[in-house]
């Protein structure tokens, strides 16, 4: 993953598709994060593990939103 700040955006290299993200996607990352640690699932072991996986689930999280809205004929299922 390659990042570049751009003015308010960030644009960010993400499995050979480049996606703008705006701050959302960096505390969507830091709540995920203090999840973690407020369940007690971080350590001084697997901290960069931890946090990488925090920032993964918020871009995901990010990705599949966007799919879904982008979809605007099909509606969402639960």
């Amino acid at each position: 993953m390659t990042y570049r700040d751009m003015s308010e955006m960030t644009r960010i290299q993400y499995l050979r598709s480049e996606i703008v993200v705006s701050n959302t996607i960096y505390e969507a990352a830091t709540q995920i994060l203090s999840s973690f640690i407020m369940s007690k699932q971080i350590s001084d072991k697997n901290q960069a593990e931890v946090m990488a996986k925090s920032v993964k689930l918020a871009l995901e999280l990010a990705v599949t939103t966007d799919k879904h809205m982008s979809a605007s004929d099909a509606p969402v299922k639960f």
